[in-house]
């Protein structure tokens, strides 16, 4: 998974969840965008993007 895929799967993820879902006040934007920002951290660290996408989500339902 490049970063540019990433990116805009994270988006999209953060769009469906948070908007269509309406967790508006539930949850915070922002919280879950530093969630993937960390993700994607992560997933530079390790060499692979799809475990900082997949670590992003898990750790975004654990904190909604």
């Amino acid at each position: 998974m490049s970063l540019e895929l990433f990116i805009f799967m994270s988006a999209v993820y953060v769009m469906v969840v948070h908007f269509a879902l309406g967790i508006k006040n539930q949850f915070n934007l922002f919280l879950m965008i530093g969630a993937f920002i960390a993700g994607g951290l992560v997933g530079w660290y390790s060499g692979s993007y799809m475990t900082g996408f997949f670590g992003s989500i898990v750790l975004s339902l654990v904190l909604w």
